[in-house]
Parts: structure tokens; sequence; C-alpha cells
């Protein structure tokens, strides 16, 4: 089976999800298509084809140019390849794909991830265009996927037909995200005994890296840890220049970095806050964590609560400083056996209901149910 991945932009890192499942199943012939892709990964293998390279430039008259320029070519590039499945990666900019499975009789397969997936936000040209591009891949698509039940119901609300939509779990990958034995509970400046508490994504306020911060500085005294804050975001500057002597802010990190510093957490923490009407599709960097055996804290945001292991992994009872400064200094007190435990069930949870595993095989049946 020839399959097309379409997505309006790629870079790798940080959206691996576009090309997790094409490398989990080399058995089909894949080939990536997109306006501009920027991979920093060796390891990616899938086929690239770029339309229009310049709808990444730093300049907005270029930016601009090149992604109107680059829609036809990316849809004649598609067409072209004849794809037996076309699948789209996030609503936005699926004017290409739409226009291809047109084309090519392909049937169309939509996976929502966020933002995409609601009904128009905000007004102004950006807005409109949005609007247009979900419009047009809610109703080309033979199946629509979202990666939660929370956004599968806000894809309803914005007019998705429930007949071809599905909650379709991203999953990791657990052969790759496992626990390690490397230097767990050694702190940020390398004092051993000193319990790392680690956040991984954008530094953002949507983010709640703000909240984070705040919690930690009021516990540090009574409960002494490391604060680790790996990514890039607008507060990245601030934090950098403003941050205590327990809080390192490394900036954007590969895997393999990602990886060690999960390893050696006492827990990872993603508290995520609605905003301006949309909040957390899912996190998949708590089942990153949660897969190398590291309990997660995160706000019940969205689809977060569908990403956390019952029992072992934990939801604030709210959405503030205070509160995840309690939840905080509730897991900084669990003794070493506590937290092995709940590790241990972690990883278990995310192998049994959202691994990489489970999802292929889901997104199999999605391609040969389109397919028929």
């Amino acid at each position: 089976m020839r399959v097309a991945l379409t997505k309006g932009t790629l870079l790798v890192p940080p959206t691996y999800f576009a090309l997790a499942h094409a490398a989990a199943m080399p058995d089909l012939s894949w080939q990536a298509f997109t306006l501009a892709a920027r991979v920093r990964d060796p390891r990616i293998v899938v086929p690239i084809r770029e339309a229009s390279p310049g709808a990444l430039s730093s300049s907005r008259a270029i930016r601009l140019f090149s992604q109107a320029r680059g829609l036809g070519a990316m849809r004649r590039a598609i067409t072209r390849w004849e794809p037996e499945v076309i699948h789209q990666h996030q609503a936005t900019w699926s004017l290409p794909a739409v226009g291809a499975a047109r084309d090519t009789g392909a049937p169309l397969v939509v996976t929502v991830h966020g933002a995409d997936a609601y009904g128009r936000l905000g007004r102004g040209p950006g807005a409109a265009w949005n609007d247009l591009n979900r419009r047009a891949a809610f109703g080309g698509a033979h199946r629509l996927l979202a990666v939660s039940r929370y956004l599968a119901d806000v894809a309803l609300a914005s007019g998705a037909q429930r007949r071809r939509l599905r909650v379709h779990y991203q999953g990791v990958d657990t052969a790759w995200w496992h626990p390690g034995a490397g230097a767990s509970g050694q702190g940020a400046g390398g004092a051993p005994g000193v319990p790392i508490v680690l956040f991984v994504g954008a530094l953002s306020h949507l983010k709640g890296v703000d909240d984070l911060v705040e919690a930690s500085v009021r516990l540090h005294g009574t409960h002494p840890h490391s604060l680790v804050l790996v990514g890039e975001g607008p507060l990245y500057s601030t934090l950098v220049s403003r941050a205590p002597a327990h809080v390192r802010v490394t900036g954007q990190l590969g895997r393999e970095e990602v990886r060690d510093w999960m390893r050696r957490s006492h827990v990872l923490v993603l508290p995520t806050k609605p905003t301006r009407g949309r909040a957390e599709a899912a996190g998949l960097v708590l089942l990153e964590a949660q897969a190398c055996g590291v309990p997660a804290l995160a706000y019940a945001t969205g689809g977060t609560p569908e990403m956390i292991a019952p029992g072992a992994s934990v939801l604030t009872p709210g959405r503030t400083s205070a509160h995840l400064a309690r939840t905080l200094g509730e897991a900084l007190t669990w003794g070493d056996a506590e937290r092995a435990e709940r590790g241990l069930a972690c990883r278990r949870w995310v192998e049994e209901n959202r691994s990489l595993a489970t999802s292929v095989d889901q997104l199999r049946a999605v391609y040969r149910e389109v397919s028929r």
C-alpha cells in the first residue's frame, strides 16, 4: 500500500508524531509531502518532498508568497505519486491533501491534533484561513481521527460527522521510551539525592510553566529539589535571566537527551491551562515519561486526563500554582518504594493502553477500512 503523509510544514524535532507510524510500518510504501521541512534527526528515513521551502522563511513576505505558491505544487506532487491512501496530519493547511484526494480518488484520512479541531478561533485573515482548511478537511475526509476523546468532542461541536470520526491515541514507542539505569536521583547541578522535577514542552503561559516555577519556588525551602525546564518558547529569555539557583533551563534538546532527563527524574509535570477557548489535546510527553517509569503530575485540562495512569500518576485538584504546589509537595514526599511502585504501574499502563504498537494496529485497520 502506498501512503502519502501530508502536513503543512514538518519540523523534526519536535513533531515526531507525523512520522512515527510510518517508521513502525516499514512494509508499507511511504512518502511525506509538505510545503517545507526542517529535519534535524538523521534517523528519519521516510522520503520527504518539499513543495516550497521558503514557507519556513524568517521573512514574512517570503513566507506568505512561498505558502501561496506551494499549495498547488504540493497538490500536484501528491497526485503524481498516485497514493492509495492520503493521511493528512492537522486540518490546518489541508487543502493540498483534500485536492489530491479528489484528483486521485484515494481515500483521505485526517488526524486532528489540537487547535485545528476547533471552530473559528479569533478574527482576521489567519483565523478565516484556518477555518476554511478545517471545513475542507472535515468535509473531505473519509475518516477523521482525533488524538483524544476530548478532541473528538471538540471536532463534533465544530461540525465533524460522527460516523466518520474515531478516537486514535497516537501512542509512544515503549521499546525506545523505557526506564534506564542512569543517574537517577541527581539534581540539576549534580547534587546526589536531590529529586529532579522535570518539565518538557513549550516555555509558555499556555503550558503553565510560570505556575510550575512559582510552585517550585514556594516548595524549595521545605522540599529541596531541582527543577529542569526543557524547551523553548516566549518565556525562555525571562526564565533564563530570572531563574533561581535550583532551576535549570536547558533549551531545546534532542530525543536522547530528553529521555536521559526523564530517566533521572522523580516526576514530570505538565500544568497546561485552557487559553483563549482551547485546551491541551493530549500531551504526548506524559506518555513518554510514564513509559520511562516516571510518574506524571498534570492539570486536568482537555485530553490530559486520558494520558494519566490511574492511581499512579496524579491530576491536581485545581489549575492554580497553589494546587500544583500542594500536589507536587506530596509527590516529593514519596519514598523510594512508593516512587518505584508508581513508576512500574505507569510503565505497565502505557504498554497496555497507549503504546505505539497498539496505535499502529488501529491505524492499519483504518487504512484497510477506507481502502475497501
